[in-house]
């Protein structure tokens, strides 16, 4: 298969990937095999391109903040292996924190739209969310997703679901603008989806949700319970949320700290949820064979449903 010549706008962005970081180098060619969906790839990429205003300086400026995110994640791993917890505990210190940065929203938007098709874990995320959540979803309803984050979910969705309409809920006002700005590019008409900047624990409508979408956002709270409780509140009796949650993770602003996938299950039965289906995948290869065994980075995935 001509790749370059296919997928003109991935097979760039790739290149330039390995060029600038080594660690690319050497992930990309793994990732590449026959479950890869490379149109996809190309679509998100493409997707990027239009949001960066159709410059390409402006496009490979944003590229560059899969670059920074991923070596974000690898110091701040190293500084929770040494230290054994996270940077801030509470919301009110990682508020502090971003109230005092200068650059805390697009890059880092940005490095967690392309991680979506350039991280392994990532790729196969996306594989369970098609497979196991929209695709065994009704032909019509409504989809929730809090946080937004960068719209990537809902938008898929969206898109996959003619026939249902979204809300998106998210703290950050950049994260709003990022994502109205993917559903926009990916023509998914205004009228089906609405996207707010509010704060999800004062979210107070009573209506109803055949899907959620709930993407690592437990690990940013302090009481994931609650959180998870006030989602199952929101579900209709028959309908399924999409979980996912990062274990013993290195995050600037994470702050509830989970060291094993027990945990996490822990506290989805806690809020009278069970688990339908799920995915556990370690972050480094050399901890794939023990998934259980504790404080080690993990993406925790999981298919829920309201308890009987």
């Amino acid at each position: 298969m001509d790749i370059e010549k296919k997928y003109p706008m991935f097979h760039e962005t790739s290149v330039h990937l390995e060029n600038k970081a080594n660690f690319f180098k050497i992930s990309l060619p793994k990732l590449f095999d026959e479950k890869y969906n490379f149109e996809l790839a190309e679509r998100i990429c493409q997707i990027g391109f239009k949001a960066s205003e159709n410059n390409r300086e402006k496009y490979f400026k944003n590229v560059n903040g899969l670059i920074e995110l991923s070596l974000d994640f690898l110091k701040l791993q190293v500084l929770l292996e040494k230290e054994g917890r996270y940077l801030y505990t509470t919301f009110e210190e990682v508020k502090k924190m971003y109230e005092s940065s200068e650059d805390n929203g697009p890059n880092y938007l940005w490095g967690l739209y392309f991680s979506e098709v350039f991280w392994k874990i990532h790729c196969n995320l996306t594989n369970f969310f098609i497979d196991e959540f929209i695709e065994k979803a009704d032909k019509c309803g409504t989809v929730l997703e809090v946080p937004i984050g960068t719209g990537y979910y809902l938008s898929e969705f969206l898109l996959k679901k003619n026939n249902w309409n979204g809300l998106g809920i998210d703290l950050a006002k950049n994260a709003v603008n990022f994502a109205e700005k993917i559903c926009h590019f990916n023509n998914i008409e205004k009228q089906r989806y609405s996207i707010v900047e509010k704060d999800f624990t004062t979210y107070t409508k009573q209506n109803k949700f055949e899907r959620i979408i709930c993407g690592e956002f437990l690990e940013h709270v302090e009481d994931p319970v609650k959180i998870m409780k006030q989602l199952s509140n929101l579900l209709t009796t028959d309908g399924k949320i999409f979980l996912t949650a990062a274990i013993w993770s290195g995050g600037v602003d994470h702050i509830y700290l989970y060291e094993n996938p027990k945990q996490v299950r822990q506290h989805i039965s806690e809020a009278g949820l069970m688990i339908e289906k799920e995915l556990v995948q370690p972050v480094f290869d050399k901890d794939k064979e023990y998934p259980e065994k504790g404080k080690i980075p993990i993406n925790y995935a999981a298919i829920l449903s309201k308890s009987n």
